[in-house]
């Protein structure tokens, strides 16, 4: 079930990262060269986020046709990579096992049925283009058999721009363990007691 949730997990990395240009005060590395786009502006640079939102979007469609080597060749090469899920044993590092994992989960759900919405996202490209980041708090449908289930994931991943273009080299997603994010309100209250 929970390597069920990765799924979800990593198509809901495309909603996060169109956070980086919408929301206002999200922070970006910068550094001191006058001709860093990211460190001039303050922005990321827009093509540069489009690059990264392809990726998703390549990712996203290779999980709705269980395409493993779709999926795989947004990935990076290198045998660091790692997608990590919840819990012990939810580790994959390196193409293989990644490859593996993504087989079991394909046997999880049926494609087309997955819905999200991100309540709360944000990210990131490093002043010189090359780095990102994304992570969101997302609800999440999806239907196996006809049979729907609904549950919040916790997304976040790393990409990297490679010689061919931009690749992932770490995802991370993890099931909430409760309906909603704690408010304010009640993290004061917890806080008062």
């Amino acid at each position: 079930m929970k390597k069920m949730h990765l799924v979800a997990g990593l198509a809901l990395l495309g909603l996060a990262l169109s956070a980086c240009q919408q929301e206002a005060g999200t922070p970006s590395t910068t550094n001191t060269s006058a001709t860093s786009t990211t460190a001039a502006t303050g922005k990321e640079d827009p093509a540069v986020v489009e690059e990264v939102k392809a990726v998703l979007q390549k990712h996203d469609k290779a999980l709705n046709d269980k395409n493993v080597d779709a999926v795989l060749a947004t990935f990076s090469n290198d045998p660091r990579t790692v997608v990590l899920g919840t819990g012990e044993g939810e580790r994959f590092v390196g193409e293989q096992t990644i490859r593996e994992a993504y087989t079991e989960i394909f046997r999880d759900y049926d494609p087309g049925t997955l819905i999200t919405n991100c309540d709360w996202k944000t990210g990131g490209v490093d002043s010189a283009g090359t780095t990102a980041w994304v992570a969101a708090t997302c609800q999440a449908q999806d239907s196996l058999k006809s049979k729907k289930r609904e549950y919040v994931l916790n997304v976040s991943g790393a990409l990297r721009k490679e010689g061919d273009g931009w690749r992932f080299v770490m995802l991370h997603m993890s099931n909430a363990t409760n309906a909603t994010p704690p408010t304010e309100a009640n993290a004061k209250s917890a806080a008062a007691k």
